[in-house]
């Protein structure tokens, strides 16, 4: 399923302006070596939320209904269809993170570990939230394309930049603040996790009864 879903979000290259507007933002947001690098990862991460939930949304809508219909009676359970995508999803953003990483590294000329394992920690959560967000605003529970950019959109708003949400704007403020960020990181990753489970599993349940 997997490979399946990996050869379909390839073939339908639905995951290059995501990942093309991506690789523009790591251009502009490394050109300084002397720069603070948390706050720079705290970007990059953020940014990674916005491409998680694009590829997500992407990634289910390269299907019509009917040929879904035909992925799930092959799949037989419903958890590989939804586990297919998250999986396939987690896989390329993972690709991102190492280059976002890399570039990093390179620009910066190396840093200590604790300071990768911590952007590490924070690309993970952040992408465990676009996906959250992208599986319900997605064809799988919204119909119509203007629906899912609205409340795709206004659901990445609200987690990236309202503060009393404890997700990602606590994590994201931590890292530019120039403060220790390890704790918020961790936090932000546990909830992050949590939060890409539910959605998962409700997505799944309503997708069940609806067909």
């Amino acid at each position: 399923m997997i490979r399946y879903q990996l050869a379909l979000l390839a073939h339908s290259q639905r995951w290059l302006p995501p990942s093309f507007a991506f690789a523009v933002l790591l251009a502009i947001l490394y050109t300084d070596p002397d720069a603070p690098v948390v706050p720079e990862l705290a970007v990059s991460a953020g940014a990674l939320t916005v491409v998680s939930c694009w590829l997500t949304i992407a990634l289910v809508d390269a299907e019509d209904p009917v040929q879904r219909l035909i992925t799930r009676v092959h799949a037989r359970r419903l958890w590989k269809l939804v586990g297919g995508v998250v999986s396939s999803v987690l896989s390329c953003c993972a690709v991102l993170t190492v280059i976002s990483l890399g570039w990093s590294l390179a620009r910066h000329g190396g840093y200590a570990a604790g300071t990768l394992g911590l952007g590490v920690l924070a690309h993970l959560a952040t992408v465990c939230v676009g996906i959250a967000i992208g599986l319900p605003c997605s064809r799988l529970l919204v119909p119509r394309i203007g629906y899912t950019v609205l409340t795709a959109l206004a659901a990445l708003v609200v987690v990236l930049l309202v503060r009393w949400i404890p997700l990602l704007n606590p994590m994201l403020r931590a890292m530019s603040s120039g403060h220790p960020a390890t704790v918020p990181v961790l936090v932000g990753a546990v909830v992050s996790a949590v939060l890409l489970t539910l959605s998962a599993v409700a997505v799944a349940v309503v997708f069940d009864r609806r067909t």
